[in-house]
């Protein structure tokens, strides 16, 4: 249930940062790649993950933080992720586990699985 409550805080931010750089909001994963090859969401998802996990060793946070951010590729579109980082907008002060269980399931595997 921990690693659930800072993936939450994760997704706010994701999706709003990389929307907020200068050369366009991203329109896939892979959208806006480093010389590694990953696109910038995935760089934004997975530096806000281990800062939201910080209370976990760094190779600890590092490993649940790709386990989450594969889970969720191999689950959902790019759209899917982001519909989800807008419900969490639209609902900021009410979404709870359950809530996101309702509708965004997926996610809710995700974390689950990693935390294990």
């Amino acid at each position: 249930m921990i690693r659930f409550r800072f993936l939450l805080a994760v997704l706010a931010v994701v999706v709003l940062a990389a929307g907020c750089v200068s050369s366009g909001e991203p329109v896939s994963w892979e959208d806006q790649a480093d010389e590694s090859g990953e696109g910038l969401v995935e760089r934004e998802f997975a530096a806000a993950c281990m800062a939201a996990n910080d209370d976990l060793s760094q190779m600890k946070a590092k490993t649940f933080c790709a386990c989450v951010l594969d889970q969720v590729q191999a689950a959902v579109t790019f759209e899917e992720f982001t519909e989800l980082d807008d419900f969490i907008d639209k609902h900021r002060d009410d979404v709870s586990k359950a809530m996101l269980g309702e509708h965004y399931g997926w996610f809710v595997e995700a974390t689950e699985a990693c935390a294990t």
